[in-house]
């Protein structure tokens, strides 16, 4: 199962059965907060690059076989996922064959181009990114592709904003000292009320996994009340997800935590759950995984990352 994956537990779409549309970090952002390091494939080209008929076959058998419920589908994963060009396609198979709602977790750079909006709108729910105040912000936070300009990418917002029958959920990651001064989030606050209809909910996130950059950290509390009063029908989740994973796919601990951790941190806590579903100890699991995942202390709690080359230190 390359591409679908999950259930996962998420903190905004309860059990979401996830769908991969492109290889990992191939983006037209290298976001400094990313929990999957920076971009390896930096492009903006829309382009098939997987088998749209190989994702539905995946989507069609996940479905038969999942022993959770499934409160979502979601495109998110390796990168961002309206840069493949059967995202509409696969979305409209899912409203056709299916019940289940549809989210799609986008950074929203793709939004100005009016075959992404329309490819988006049998969605349920479009969750796009505004995390900077500005141009400048724009470009340090998010790092993207050269020709993408941030007015552009909120222009192509509120056009499909407008066109839009299903949910839009804004999500906006505030960092310390990097976006969260008053002036800051004053001016965030200003771009998201100039969408009509204002987005139903705007969800003050921050990094509460491993980012790519060491020196992105979390917001003090003031900073996150401020914003919480700011920023229109606001929610934080500046909280750990808590839930199962789905593993019932796996034959051991070893091969579920290693395809996880590709795509998502894991806290020792989960893997320690995850070893004793297969009836293993978590130091059995982790003796046999030290040559493929390490440990990074981040925010008082150890997490568990694949490793990207042999080279890296373990633990």
């Amino acid at each position: 199962m390359a591409n679908v994956f999950g259930p996962v537990p998420s903190r905004r779409l309860g059990n979401s059965l996830g769908v991969n549309l492109v290889p990992l970090k191939t983006c037209n952002y290298s976001c400094v907060y990313c929990q999957l390091g920076k971009t390896n494939y930096f492009t903006n080209e829309r382009k098939e690059y997987y088998p749209t008929e190989k994702i539905i076959n995946e989507l069609e058998y996940a479905i038969k076989n999942t022993t959770l419920n499934i409160d979502y589908i979601t495109f998110v994963g390796d990168g961002e996922p309206t840069l493949h060009s059967g995202i509409g396609r696969i979305i409209r198979w899912i409203k056709e064959k299916t019940n289940f709602k549809v989210a799609v977790i986008t950074n929203g750079s793709l939004l100005y181009l009016n075959e992404v909006r329309n490819d988006l709108l049998y969605a349920d729910l479009v969750l796009p990114s505004i995390d900077a105040p500005d141009e400048r912000k724009f470009r340090l936070i998010n790092r993207p592709v050269m020709k993408i300009r941030y007015e552009e990418i909120i222009d192509g917002l509120k056009l499909f904003a407008r066109n839009f029958n299903g949910k839009i959920w804004v999500e906006v990651m505030l960092m310390k000292d990097i976006n969260d001064s008053r002036e800051d989030i004053d001016k965030i606050s200003k771009i998201i009320n100039s969408i009509f209809p204002i987005p139903e909910r705007v969800y003050i996130n921050v990094p509460i996994r491993p980012p790519t950059e060491k020196w992105v950290t979390i917001p003090d509390k003031r900073s996150l009340m401020y914003a919480q009063e700011k920023l229109p029908n606001a929610i934080p989740i500046n909280f750990r997800e808590e839930g199962k994973f789905d593993v019932n796919k796996y034959t051991n601990a070893c091969e579920a935590i290693l395809d996880i951790t590709e795509k998502h941190p894991l806290r020792y806590d989960q893997a320690k759950e995850i070893a004793e579903y297969f009836k293993e100890t978590i130091d059995e699991v982790l003796k046999k995984l030290q040559k493929e995942v390490k440990f990074v202390e981040y925010d008082n709690e150890r997490y568990l990352k694949k490793l990207k080359n042999k080279n890296e230190n373990t633990f």
